[in-house]
């Protein structure tokens, strides 16, 4: 049932600009608050990074793979949109290449890390008699859903490769930090906020992993019907380009067209944020001009057969690969991605390398990733069916040293000047599906707060 309608709510419609994960969950909040809600996309489609392609009947996720259980808010989003069918635990199991061959972990599991041949024996020792009792005494602090806590708590001084070198030695950075932030990051080490890693940390050593059945977009895909069906509206291929607020309220002008609305939640980018709302709060557009974030290309590859791994991520550890930070194999995530006989996979290039595939054909993207390609898959070009290159103009929110302080200023108030315009997106709270959702929940709410109150 949907709650109450605010008050004030009648007298003007909500625009949310941006259908990915954090728009999408701010317009289900505030449609299931009885609002008048239309959502606006530029793409032809919604979900952002976290949408499911089909390439010669394989279905891709093009950018977000998996979902841990922690992400709480996530979840509980997906289940009242009535898709908690869609989800599925995965093994979790996954390779780190290192020395010349793939070795297996199960991430989440302290255990299987501590096992696994993919760290040497020195290593191991050190992250047990240190890294797990240091995590355990910051736990407080080193919390995904508080990142400001980190900085709050002095974490945010340095990077991750600084603060490996010094308390754990190379190895800590080489086989565990370097391979996770530029692979599920697109950061570096030494750009990675110590801070940040050790919340990432904290969170993967109790998860977990889950998948959707159908691919990642379901969860997308899922909001977004029902916000339909609660009475909202979703327009796809309407870009909006500039934003005004006025006594009356916000108007939002496109390519031949304006309309006016109550108020505005803004969930695209920091960049693009930051040229809608620079004019109407000027400190927010100062704020979001200190927020980092990368270009970057990710390449899907469908062939003529499986690959055969037991595993379902590759990793690269640092210094193994040129370009490549890591591949996704489809068919070892979840059963119906990948037709029987055939195989899929999602190759993640490195942070410097993402930005120059930006503008490379299909051709030219395969040349730069093939020779780590061939390292886990001898003679793959011989398999390949079909390749695309998927382009993301903002693929990753940098979160280096310094960011989570920056985060801090934002969440303490006063950036949102104007109560009817609120920001949402991964940079304001964690850079990650479910930090989306929390900043989508949390502008909603800041909306239906202005409108109750009359303004």
């Amino acid at each position: 049932m949907p709650e109450a309608r605010p008050a004030a709510a009648e007298g003007g419609r909500i625009a949310v600009v941006g259908a990915g994960p954090a728009g999408l969950a701010a317009a289900f909040r505030l449609v299931r608050a009885g609002a008048r809600v239309t959502v606006l996309e530029a793409a032809p489609g919604v979900g952002g990074r976290t949408r499911t392609d089909e390439v010669d009947g394989c279905r891709i996720d093009a950018a977000t793979q998996l979902f841990g259980s922690v992400y709480t808010c996530f979840l509980r989003v997906l289940r009242d949109a009535g898709g908690a069918a869609l989800c599925e635990r995965t093994s979790g199991r996954d390779a780190l290449w290192r020395g010349g061959r793939a070795h297996e972990v199960v991430y989440g599991s302290p255990t299987s890390m501590l096992a696994s041949g993919a760290l040497p024996f020195g290593l191991k020792l050190r992250l047990g008699a240190h890294y797990l009792p240091y995590l355990h005494r910051h736990a407080d602090a080193l919390r995904m859903e508080a990142l400001e806590r980190t900085a709050a708590a002095g974490l945010d001084r340095e990077s991750i490769a600084a603060w490996g070198e010094r308390e754990l030695g190379g190895a800590f950075v080489d086989l565990l930090a370097a391979p996770l932030l530029q692979t599920l990051y697109g950061t570096t080490a030494e750009e990675g906020s110590a801070g940040f890693y050790h919340a990432l940390a904290r969170q993967g050593m109790q998860l977990d992993v889950l998948a959707l059945r159908g691919g990642a977009g379901g969860f997308c895909d899922m909001v977004a019907a029902a916000v339909v069906q609660a009475g909202g509206e979703v327009r796809t291929g309407s870009a909006v380009r500039e934003l005004h607020a006025d006594g009356d309220g916000v108007e939002l002008r496109g390519e031949g067209w304006s309309e006016r609305f109550g108020a505005a939640v803004v969930a695209v980018p920091a960049p693009a944020a930051r040229a809608l709302v620079q004019a109407v709060t000027p400190a927010g557009g100062e704020w979001l001009a200190g927020v980092e974030v990368r270009p970057s290309a990710t390449v899907g590859i469908v062939l003529d057969r499986p690959v055969g791994t037991r595993w379902f991520g590759l990793s690269y550890a640092r210094g193994e690969s040129r370009a490549l930070a890591a591949v996704c194999s489809q068919e070892a995530k979840l059963g119906g991605l990948v037709p029987p006989g055939r195989g899929a996979l999602l190759a993640l290039p490195l942070p410097h390398v993402g930005p120059r595939l930006m503008d490379a054909t299909a051709e030219q993207a395969m040349d730069a990733i093939l020779p780590d390609l061939r390292k886990p898959f001898p003679r793959i070009e011989r398999m390949v069916r079909a390749v695309r290159v998927y382009r993301w103009e903002h693929a990753w929110t940098v979160f280096r040293t310094g960011a989570l302080h920056h985060l801090g200023r934002f969440l303490a108030g006063g950036m949102e000047t104007d109560p009817r315009i609120a920001l949402a997106g991964d940079y304001l709270s964690a850079p990650n599906v479910e930090g989306a959702v929390i900043s989508g929940l949390r502008a909603a709410e800041r909306v239906l707060t202005s409108a109750a109150r009359g303004g």
